[in-house]
């Protein structure tokens, strides 16, 4: 079964043209690191994807290399983002995303592999850009794909800051927890984790 699917034909069939209001409507709504204009959120419109994903499947699968090719604006629904330390491990809910998120957007930028899972929590519609009409976007509309780049790349940004602060926390918090490990020895384990996933 694909992952994603359009809407059965008994229902009318909704096209991009049909959601480009919603997509410019949900593009515009996005903090100010995406700073399009109305034109230029119809421009990326224009390049998106519509997709139908139905409740309980999992559309990104963390580690998996197979569907990193692009993002997705959420539009309608609920996702659940869960991340695992393994894959045995149970999976950790990150976030719930509501209609304006963007998944995966590291993806589109490399070839790496998924960071997390997500798993469609409601029936959900979303707005896929693949990399090949981001390429597109980038000969036909520089301007456009430029925003759009530089708007990613502060939002990553802005995640990295968190999970720095988020990880100086834990840090602290472990410290206290136990008095015998000070912050080098954990820096020294986090080092050691690092180089052996290199």
């Amino acid at each position: 079964m694909p992952l994603f699917r359009r809407p059965p034909a008994s229902r009318a069939s909704p096209t991009l043209r049909d959601w480009t209001p919603r997509i410019v409507d949900v593009l515009l709504r996005m903090p100010a690191w995406l700073r399009l204009g109305k034109t230029e959120a119809r421009i990326l419109a224009g390049y998106m994807d519509i997709q139908f994903v139905p409740a309980g499947i999992v559309f990104i699968r963390q580690d998996d290399p197979t569907h990193a090719d692009g993002m997705m604006l959420l539009l309608d629904g609920e996702v659940s983002v869960e991340k695992s330390a393994n894959q045995q491990a149970d999976s950790l809910v990150v976030s719930i995303a509501q209609p304006g998120a963007l998944l995966g957007e590291m993806g589109i930028l490399n070839d790496a592999p998924r960071s997390a899972s997500c798993v469609a929590y409601t029936d959900v519609v979303l707005a896929l850009l693949t990399r090949e009409a981001l390429e597109r976007l980038v000969s036909e509309f520089p301007p456009v794909a430029a925003k759009l780049a530089l708007g990613i790349a502060s939002r990553l940004a802005e995640r990295l800051r968190s999970t720095s602060s988020k990880l100086s926390t834990l840090s602290q918090v472990t410290a206290a927890m136990h008095p015998t490990l000070d912050a080098s020895t954990l820096a020294g384990g986090l080092k050691r984790n690092k180089a052996r996933r290199q």
